[in-house]
């Protein structure tokens, strides 16, 4: 796919370790309303504990699995909740356009939306390579930090993009006073966090009164649908994206990721859409046919009052009223 290809993630699975603010399922105060205690066994359901599924897709030799009570979708393989390998090692010198020039156009939607004209702090959660963070640093009434789990790809960020404000380590360990950020970013993360309460409790205790918590992240309709599709029509082939079983632990729906926020705290979970990743060599062709398909999800949505919704999940969560 690109120059910096994603190493599996083919460790054994070993338990969540505790955070700053308690054991894992543990919340803000006394712990998330209905969170699984053990969020490490693959085949119970992160959001209601339930152990009866049925196979919705199989990848290879692991089975997606959907939960028969709650609905909720997620990956049966057993992966590392602390898994640093994505980029591997190093970072090639040359960085697929994907992961800067394909996003541009998502990542000014996001900026004209809800950082400009205002000012204030910005914590971007598993930040990658840094581009996101680069982008809002380019503002000027913005200081932009942030976190990642990736020795290589903060390497990366602090040294080819010079950015000193992004640290390394576990993301519900990052280090700062309680209120510090105005607003906190998932840009395709939280789909690969096993263990997501421990995060989304030090985000919640990290944003001041007022400031959001916005998190991309694939919507399992529509991720489901095309997998479908690709098996369909492809067969099962090595480097063709079907549901990334290894690498994507959950596969949320509006409901599920509203139920996940709503337990660590959050308030008037909200929907939007954002312009679709571009494609990166130019190809006027393909460009206009993709922003021409987002119209179209984002007027089915629309139209349905959000029941039909094939676009990826830009979700707004609130911190207080």
């Amino acid at each position: 796919m690109n120059n910096n290809v994603r190493n599996d993630n083919h460790s054994a699975t070993e338990p969540c370790a505790p955070n700053q603010l308690g054991e894992v399922g543990a919340g803000v105060v006394g712990g998330p309303r209905g969170a699984v205690k053990d969020q490490t066994d693959p085949r119970r359901c992160l959001l209601c504990g339930g152990v009866r599924h049925r196979v919705v897709f199989k990848e290879f030799d692991i089975d997606v699995l959907q939960c028969l009570e709650c609905r909720h979708v997620f990956s049966s393989f057993a992966g590392d909740p602390h898994y640093s390998g994505f980029w591997g090692a190093e970072v090639a010198n040359e960085v697929d356009p994907y992961w800067w020039k394909a996003r541009d156009r998502m990542y000014q939607d996001f900026l004209a939306k809800f950082l400009t004209p205002r000012s204030g702090k910005l914590l971007d959660m598993g930040c990658g390579l840094g581009f996101f963070v680069r982008k809002v640093s380019g503002l000027p009434n913005w200081k932009a930090y942030g976190r990642e789990i990736s020795p290589a790809a903060v390497r990366h960020a602090r040294e080819t993009l010079g950015l000193t404000t992004v640290s390394c380590g576990r993301l519900e360990d990052v280090e700062f006073p309680p209120g510090s950020f105005d607003v906190i970013t998932f840009w395709d993360v939280i789909d690969h966090i096993l263990c997501p309460d421990p995060v989304l409790q030090r985000c919640h205790a990290l944003l001041r009164d007022g400031g959001i918590c916005f998190l991309r992240t694939p919507n399992v309709s529509g991720q489901l649908l095309r997998a479908r599709i690709n098996k369909l029509v492809r067969g099962m082939q090595p480097n063709v994206d079907y549901m990334q079983a290894r690498d994507h632990f959950h596969l949320y729906s509006p409901v599920t990721v509203r139920k996940l926020l709503e337990r660590n705290g959050f308030t008037r979970i909200e929907f939007l859409h954002l312009h679709p990743c571009q494609d990166p060599d130019g190809k006027a062709l393909l460009r206009g046919a993709r922003n021409l398909g987002f119209q179209a999800v984002r007027a089915l949505a629309l139209l349905s009052g959000g029941h039909l919704n094939f676009d990826n999940l830009f979700v707004v969560a609130h911190r207080g009223a």
